[in-house]
C-alpha cells in the first residue's frame, strides 16, 4: 500500500513523489530538453547542411508531426497497459533517435532520427497525467502537473545554456549521444521503480478501446478546450523549441553566447513560472476557484504578450518575451480538467486526442514560420525582422480567434467539472 486511510485526502504521499512523479518528471525534463536543443543547435545545423529557414522549421518540426501521429494509438496502449510500461518502452526509440541523429550526414538522416526521438517522447506528459490521475488525489493533480511542467522548463534551460556552452568544446553529435544514454537510464528508472496499478480500461477489447476516441471527438467540451490550447500551446512550443533562438540572433542583435544566456534566463523564467503559478493554482483551487476561469486568465495574458511582441518588438520585446515565458500556456489547468470531464477508462485517449491538436499545430506553426521567413532574402546569413514580424502577427490573430471562441461558448462548456473519486491504491 502506497496511502493511509487516516491521511488527508488532499496530502501528497513522499513515497508516490519518489516512486510516480520523480520518474515521470525525470522523463519529461529529457522530452522537453530535446524538444528545445534545436533553438541552440540551429546555427551548427544550418551551416553544416545548408538548411534554408523552412528546412530548418521543417526539420526541428518533424518531432511534432512524430508526436502527433503516435498519439491515437498510443492513447489506446496507455488505457491498455497503463502509462509505466508504455513510456518506459518508447523512451528505448527515442535512445534509438539520438543515436541515428548523432550519427546522420544527411537531412533525410537527421529528420528520421528527429521523427523517432517525437515516437519515443510522444507520451511523456500524458502518461503522467494518467499515472498522477490515477495516484494522486484530485484536487493535487494540477499542481503536480505544473511541478512537472517545471521540471520541463529546467530541461529546456539546460538545452540552452549548458548545452550552448558545451558546443564549445564538443560536437553536437556528441551531445546527441548523451541523450541516448540518458534515455536509456530514464527508461529503466521508470520501468524498475513506478508501481502498476489496475487499468480501467484494460479488459475493454481493442475494437472498444478504439471506439473510445469516437466519444472523446464528438464531445463539444473537448473540442473547445483543446483547440485553444492546442493554438495557444502550439504557438508558444514553436517559438520556445527552436524560433527563439534565431530571433534573438537577427532581430535583437544578440551574439551567440548573448543569445545563449538570455534563452537560459527565458528558461529559468519558464521554470519560476511553472512553480509559482503551479502552487498559486493550487491554492486557488483548493479555495473554490474554477480551473476553467483561471486558464482563461493565464491564456489570456500570454496572449496579449505575444501580441505586444509581434506589434511592438524593439526595446520592450526582452521583457515582454520574459515575461510570455514565465507566464505559460496554462496547459496543465486543460489537461487536468479534461481528464475529470470524462470517464476514467478514458483518461489516456483524451489527453492524447488533445496532444494530436496541439502537436499537429505546433509542427504547422513551426515550419510556417520558416516559410515566412523564407519569403525575405537572407542578409549575412540573418533572417529579416520583418518576417518575424510577419509570421508573428499571423499566430497572434489565430490565437485571438481560438481564444474568442473558448469565452463566447462559456455558457455551453459549465465550468465545473466532475471530480473523481479518489481511489485507494491496490
Amino acid at each position: 500500500m502506497f496511502t493511509n486511510k487516516n491521511d488527508r485526502s488532499d496530502a501528497f504521499s513522499l513515497r508516490l513523489l519518489g516512486t510516480v512523479w520523480l520518474p515521470f518528471s525525470y522523463g519529461y525534463f529529457l522530452s522537453y530538453g530535446l524538444r528545445n536543443v534545436n533553438a541552440v543547435l540551429a546555427p551548427d545545423l544550418t551551416s553544416e547542411f545548408a538548411l534554408s529557414a523552412s528546412q530548418l522549421g521543417l526539420l526541428t518540426s518533424v518531432y511534432y508531426i512524430a508526436f502527433a501521429l503516435v498519439q491515437l494509438p498510443a492513447g489506446v496502449l496507455l488505457d491498455r497497459f497503463g502509462p509505466r510500461r508504455v513510456h518506459a518502452s518508447l523512451m528505448l526509440v527515442a535512445a534509438v533517435g539520438c543515436g541515428l541523429h548523432a550519427f546522420g550526414h544527411s537531412f533525410s538522416q537527421l529528420a528520421l532520427g528527429r521523427g523517432l526521438i517525437g515516437v519515443g517522447l510522444a507520451v511523456g506528459l500524458m502518461a503522467a497525467v494518467k499515472a498522477f490521475s490515477q495516484w494522486f488525489p484530485a484536487t493535487r493533480v494540477p499542481f503536480a502537473l505544473n511541478l512537472l511542467l517545471a521540471c520541463g522548463g529546467i530541461g529546456a534551460m539546460v538545452a540552452a545554456g549548458p548545452v550552448g556552452w558545451a558546443l564549445y568544446l564538443v560536437s553536437w553529435r556528441v551531445i546527441f549521444g548523451i541523450c541516448a544514454a540518458l534515455l536509456l537510464a530514464g527508461a529503466s528508472f521508470l520501468y524498475f521503480v513506478t508501481p502498476d496499478r489496475g487499468e480501467a480500461g484494460a479488459q475493454e477489447s481493442w475494437k472498444d478501446l478504439a471506439a473510445g476516441f469516437a466519444t472523446v471527438f464528438s464531445s463539444g467540451a473537448f473540442w473547445r478546450l483543446s483547440l485553444v490550447m492546442a493554438v495557444v500551446s502550439g504557438t508558444f512550443s514553436s517559438v520556445q523549441s527552436l524560433w527563439i533562438g534565431p530571433w534573438l540572433r537577427d532581430s535583437a542583435g544578440l551574439a551567440r553566447g548573448s543569445a545563449i544566456l538570455m534563452m537560459t534566463w527565458f528558461a529559468v523564467g519558464s521554470i519560476f513560472g511553472f512553480a509559482v503559478i503551479g502552487a498559486a493554482c493550487d491554492r486557488l483551487i483548493r479555495r473554490g476557484a474554477k480551473p476553467l476561469s483561471l486558464y482563461k486568465f493565464q491564456s489570456g495574458t500570454g496572449i496579449a504578450l505575444f501580441g505586444l511582441i509581434a506589434l511592438f518588438g524593439g526595446s520592450i520585446a526582452m521583457p515582454l518575451w520574459a515575461a510570455y515565458f514565465m507566464v505559460g500556456s496554462g496547459g496543465a489547468l486543460v489537461l487536468a480538467t479534461l481528464t475529470r470531464r470524462f470517464p476514467a477508462k478514458l483518461s489516456g485517449r483524451v489527453n492524447t486526442a488533445n496532444n494530436v491538436l496541439m502537436f499537429s499545430l505546433s509542427f504547422a506553426f513551426q515550419w510556417g514560420i520558416g516559410a515566412v521567413l523564407d519569403q525575405w532574402p537572407v542578409v549575412d546569413g540573418r533572417y529579416s525582422p520583418s518576417g518575424y514580424q510577419a509570421a508573428f502577427l499571423v499566430l497572434f490573430g489565430i490565437q485571438l480567434a481560438a481564444y474568442a471562441l473558448l469565452v463566447f461558448s462559456e455558457n455551453a462548456l459549465p465550468d465545473k467539472a466532475r471530480v473523481p473519486v479518489v481511489r485507494e491504491p491496490t
